[in-house]
């Protein structure tokens, strides 16, 4: 179905703090779809919440997304990426109230489908996408957390809320209730764009100066490049489980090959097709 040229590579990491991974990344070529969840929960729960997630919304939109469909030019990319996340949330709140050990289970939720030149994004919580174009990177969504919105209305300064104590304050998330509110954004593409997913895990430690000196140094390689942020966040404390997924579209990127030692994870996208990463805490409150 996916025409695009996509390089993608994803890690990761346990960090140093953590005795479980509770983040799941994944992708599915054929959609041009990538996801990546951070997990909350008693009893190791919010690595069932992660998993669900990713897998779920990869399935539904694998049942949606034919390709006679998309040929025909009658999908609406946005419709059924928000129709997918929130029948995953439907599908995590279900599992938390049916298993005792799952209650109160919760997760974060980045996700980017690309098609025709385009890319449709959504995400609930405050894990995050950020842009690599033209040499800087942006961030593109904004996080649903009581320190943002205290942002947004001029309570804090962006300064004063890096350093804030009530930053893991999470005001939505997936399976914490019945419904969600969910963003989802279309953009247009350029040739050279690079994305970025990632957890808090990586953002609360690396800000965008380092991601964007990180990218344009391995401008050649996303294996290297994802490597190098991971190891920049543990190198500053490795609080939190630290996902990274980056996605390019220019092909003069090209990626290793292998797993690498030790907790990370790293599997190429043109090897692994189908393949979800899963690195399996209480991490995040929710507000």
């Amino acid at each position: 179905m996916n025409r695009l040229k996509l390089v993608i590579h994803g890690v990761t990491d346990v960090g140093m703090n953590r005795e479980h991974n509770e983040d799941s990344i994944g992708w599915d070529t054929g959609l041009g779809l990538v996801l990546l969840a951070d997990g909350m929960g008693g009893h190791n729960a919010g690595e069932i919440a992660s998993e669900l997630a990713v897998t779920t919304i990869r399935e539904a939109l694998h049942d949606v997304l034919l390709p006679e469909l998309v040929e025909a030019n009658v999908i609406n990319f946005a419709d059924a990426v928000r129709e997918a996340v929130v029948y995953a949330n439907e599908e995590i709140h279900l599992q938390a109230h049916q298993r005792i050990e799952c209650a109160g289970m919760g997760t974060t939720l980045v996700m980017a489908l690309f098609h025709d030149k385009k890319i449709t994004y959504a995400h609930v919580g405050d894990s995050r996408i950020y842009r690599f174009r033209n040499g800087e990177v942006e961030q593109i969504t904004s996080d649903h957390s009581l320190v943002q919105e205290m942002v947004d209305n001029g309570y804090l300064s962006e300064e004063e809320a890096m350093l804030s104590t009530n930053r893991n304050l999470i005001t939505r998330a997936l399976g914490i209730a019945p419904d969600v509110e969910v963003d989802v954004v279309t953009n247009d593409l350029e040739q050279d764009d690079v994305y970025l997913l990632c957890s808090d895990g990586l953002s609360d430690l690396v800000d965008e100066e380092d991601m964007q000196a990180t990218l344009l140094q391995h401008q050649k390689g996303l294996h290297a490049a994802a490597q190098t942020l991971v190891d920049l966040a543990n190198a500053r404390g490795g609080t939190d489980n630290i996902s990274v997924i980056l996605v390019a579209l220019n092909e003069a990127y090209s990626d290793d090959h292998g797993i690498a030692p030790g907790e990370s994870q790293e599997v190429p996208l043109e090897e692994q097709a189908d393949k979800t990463i899963v690195n399996k805490t209480d991490k995040k409150d929710i507000t």
